[in-house]
Formats: C-alpha cells, sequence, structure tokens
C-alpha cells in the first residue's frame, strides 16, 4: 500500500563553502556597478542620507496619517455598531408587521365566514 516511489526530483545542490562565499563577496566588491548620487528637488543628495530635519518631517507626518487612520477605523466600528442595532431593530419590526398582517388576516377570515 505505501510503497517508496523513486525520487523524481534531483537531490539538492551541495551548499558553497565558506571559500566559495568569500570569493563570491571579493567578486561583487570589485564588480558591483558605482551609484551616482543624483539630487533632488531640495538640493539633497538621492543617495545619502536625508537630512535629519526632513527625516522629522515624514515621521509626523506619517504619525498624522497613523492616526487619522486610528480615527477613521474607530468611525467604522461605531457605525457598523449602529448599522448592525438598526438591522435588529428592523428585522424586529418586520416580524412584528408579519404578526399584525396575519392576525388581520385571521380576523378577516373569521368575519367572512361568521
Amino acid at each position: 500500500m505505501f510503497r517508496r516511489s523513486k525520487q523524481t526530483t534531483a537531490p539538492l545542490p551541495k551548499p558553497p563553502t565558506e571559500e566559495q562565499m568569500m570569493e563570491d563577496l571579493q567578486l561583487y566588491h570589485e564588480t558591483r556597478p558605482r551609484i551616482v548620487a543624483k539630487i533632488d528637488v531640495e538640493g539633497e543628495s538621492l543617495g545619502a542620507e536625508p537630512k535629519i530635519e526632513t527625516w522629522w518631517k515624514e515621521f509626523e507626518a506619517t504619525l498624522e496619517d497613523h492616526r487619522e487612520l486610528q480615527d477613521i477605523k474607530l468611525n467604522l466600528e461605531q457605525m457598523r455598531t449602529v448599522l448592525q442595532k438598526t438591522k435588529s431593530n428592523l428585522q424586529s419590526s418586520c416580524k412584528d408587521i408579519e404578526l399584525q398582517i396575519e392576525h388581520d388576516l385571521e380576523r378577516i377570515r373569521t368575519t367572512l365566514n361568521e
């Protein structure tokens, strides 16, 4: 029932030796392309570290975006709760109306049969 099948895939290759990794690393440093720094609109080098003021502005903007998203999430949760209550009320009202219709129909049948 549970027979061993022949291995249909090739065995995994052996991991590189430490010497091979060091050689690859040396070749990478020798042959990697040089990055030419470009200047953006504000006069900062795009390849360089951003100025601390720029970083703080982006950080504060990100925090504000996060706060806004949290407020939106809270608002959506409140709306969801209100919608669930409204749905429940509508279902209850619908059930009451159906019962009232059944009651009225029963009274009409009784009146017609007399």
